[in-house]
């Protein structure tokens, strides 16, 4: 069984910083995220921003529980699975620039890859990360340009 990827952009009508508010807010991803049924942050770095967070996803086909560890590339935020969760890898990141459409937008590339460790068959898997890609990226655009 191997990884599955994808990668996107999408501009969004905010600064870096009102973006990187919101992707930093894990406790309220399951507020704009219906998949997510819990997001906990279980460690902060000593600038306050999340290190680690533990989540349970409604998967569909089971729950899935895992925990990620967080790192803050410039212009972005990424993460990976720490080893004992329900799927093998969970690696992706929010990468941020300016946008070339409007100079009060930034353009957010999202970045992810799973490795569920546990047999699904491809197509599935390349569907689900399209559908985690899209649903990423729209709701992030979709809850920052509300204000919320």
């Amino acid at each position: 069984m191997s990884a599955e990827s994808g990668s996107e952009s999408i501009d969004i009508q905010a600064t870096p910083e009102a973006i990187f508010q919101v992707m930093t807010d894990i406790d309220s991803f399951p507020k704009w995220m219906d998949e997510f049924k819990e997001a906990t942050v279980l460690d902060r770095d000593d600038q306050g921003r999340p290190s680690r967070a533990s989540f349970e996803l409604d998967a569909k086909i089971k729950t899935v529980r895992y925990v990620l560890a967080y790192t803050y590339p410039e212009g972005g935020l990424a993460w990976e699975s720490e080893p004992g969760g329900d799927v093998k890898l969970i690696k992706g990141s929010y990468i941020m620039s300016p946008a070339a459409s409007a100079s009060d937008a930034t353009t957010v590339t999202y970045n992810f890859e799973i490795d569920p460790g546990f047999p699904v068959p491809s197509f599935i898997r390349r569907q689900a990360v399209k559908m985690i890609v899209a649903r990423a990226l729209g709701g992030l655009k979709k809850r920052v340009e509300s204000g919320a």
